[in-house]
């Protein structure tokens, strides 16, 4: 029988606290921005509209200024992958200074005479889209900050004492710093004529331009931190009376937010890292409702202080304060546990999963054939990486083409890279959810259990489909048979049925493949 949240105390209750119900909280819910402007789709169009940009542009066009061997090329590369992390970075957490620095950008890549016409047309395109997008997702956090607000009424509470310490670190105050004085440095010797020790003066210009836009989005990442930590600083805040869980959803690491009658807890609302407040010991139970009271207007990019018990058996008070901006989180559907009887149970990858598996292997032996038939090889360096990538790929792409967890009366027959692993149901410790795989621990902490990584779909796409992803149903499956022994099988499992691991076959292909690209590239 499922456990019921676990209560806070009277007396830490604020007075007048309004309760966040189901129905006021999907009409929030209802308010989240459109999936076409999901940051992912404006960092890709940017990260492909750049990436064309570059090879429709002529030899020399951008940061090569001819007196040295450059590329557009190499430079393609170099600033693909840049952009990758910086744009997907910033759009993603920095909506309102992306929106604002995106404008400039589509107009310089459309007056700029070095760019080619349709470059141009390309990159504005792109830049005007992720602009949207950001604007977009500002508004809709607008909406559903002013509708939390009324939910919560006129009432304001002064949050928790230990909660008012200044929760922002000077680690990116201090990275931003040093990448704009090495911008700084650089543009100074280039002024200076130092290309000596330096290489051709493209380079410089590569220095400069991302130390700069890199520097410059660090200073941004402390300065928005430090509005969220002043926002919930500034006096009293309307506070809800709200279910908070820590692990249980997408990533045992969040702590999640529910509505305060959705005592299943099946329908997260936000998802948020957090951190105990300065002078808090007493870390909550993780992977169990709680009540409490959420400090501050809910909505995406917003900070949380939350004010719950943590749920032992002498309770006491825990408050939390998010690490960074909290994040709107998708509706699950997570299944009813599993009936008691005789037949063991099963779970194991998807359709979908395989897919990726056998598409994801074809890609790598393309890249390989590829680089000996067509590019006639390419630089050591690149062969070390191409091989590296390969290797780096294997137990991915292993564990999502034959990933398998059977439960029968014994234990959990666990697939691994190269055996399947028992773990006797008194060995089992915790299951631990992690971006975007699983591990199942052992009690003993020195005895190995079982790692999946790789089998979790990103929250975005697997809100797509009607049915949970197979990995968590089989997280949830298992919590529930180890909570509940009466629920566990009675009947043993078939050694065929338990799965067949492929890790090392696969290992010795790829490592065939790693032996010919650097024999023969």
């Amino acid at each position: 029988m499922t456990e019921g949240p676990v209560p806070l105390p009277p007396e830490l209750l604020p007075v007048n606290a309004t309760a966040w119900l189901s129905p006021d909280a999907e009409r929030w819910r209802a308010l989240r921005p459109g999936h076409w402007a999901h940051p992912l789709l404006a960092a890709a169009a940017m990260v492909l509209a750049s990436y064309t940009a570059f090879w429709l542009a002529p030899q020399d066009a951008y940061l090569c200024d001819g007196r040295g061997a450059c590329t557009r090329e190499g430079i393609a590369t170099v600033v693909a992958a840049l952009v990758v992390a910086v744009v997907c970075r910033g759009i993603r957490l920095l909506p309102l200074a992306t929106a604002a620095v995106l404008p400039p950008v589509a107009l310089w890549a459309l007056l700029d005479p070095a760019t080619p016409t349709v470059a141009g047309i390309i990159v504005a395109v792109a830049a005007c889209y992720a602009c949207l997008g950001c604007l977009h997702r500002l508004a809709a956090a607008h909406r559903q900050r002013r509708l939390a607000l009324e939910t919560a009424g006129p009432e304001r509470h002064a949050p928790p004492q230990a909660a008012m310490t200044r929760q922002n670190g000077g680690e990116q105050l201090g990275c931003g710093i040093v990448l704009v004085a090495a911008a700084a440095l650089a543009l100074f010797l280039g002024s200076l004529g130092a290309t000596a020790s330096w290489g051709p003066g493209g380079w410089q210009q590569t220095v400069v331009f991302f130390g700069t836009l890199t520097g410059v989005l660090n200073l941004a990442y402390h300065v928005s931190g430090r509005r969220r930590a002043a926002a919930l600083h500034s006096g009293p805040l309307p506070a809800l009376r709200v279910l908070v869980r820590q692990g249980g959803g997408r990533n045992d690491r969040r702590t999640y937010v529910f509505a305060a009658d959705d005592i299943e807890g099946r329908r997260p609302l936000l998802g948020c890292y957090t951190r105990l407040a300065d002078g808090e010991f007493r870390a909550p139970v993780h992977n169990r409702l709680r009540e409490a009271v959420l400090f501050g207007p809910p909505h995406p990019g917003g900070g949380l202080v939350l004010l719950s018990s943590d749920g032992r058996q002498v309770p006491g008070p825990c408050v939390e304060y998010g690490t960074g901006p909290a994040r709107q989180e998708h509706r699950e559907d997570r299944p009813e546990s599993p009936a008691p009887g005789a037949t063991p149970l099963s779970w194991g990858p998807g359709t979908g999963s395989r897919w990726c598996a056998v598409l994801g292997q074809v890609a790598l032996i393309a890249l390989v054939v590829g680089d000996l038939a067509v590019l006639d090889g390419i630089p050591v360096p690149g062969r070390v990486y191409l091989a590296l990538l390969v290797l780096a790929c294997t137990p991915v792409i292993a564990t999502q083409l034959s990933w398998r967890v059977t439960a029968d009366s014994a234990g959990l027959w666990a697939v691994g890279m190269r055996r399947v692993r028992l773990i006797p149901w008194d060995e089992l410790g915790q299951v631990w959810l992690h971006g975007r795989g699983f591990n199942i621990h052992r009690s003993d902490r020195n005895a190995r259990g079982a790692e999946h990584f790789g089998v979790v779909a990103p929250a975005w796409l697997a809100d797509r489909f009607r049915r949970r992803p197979a990995a968590l149903r089989a997280v949830d499956n298992i919590r529930a048979l180890q909570a509940d022994p009466t629920l566990r099988p009675t009947g043993q499992s078939a050694p065929e049925t338990r799965g067949r691991p492929v890790g090392l076959a696969l290992f010795l292909v790829n490592t065939a493949l790693v032996i010919v690209l650097l024999a023969f590239g």
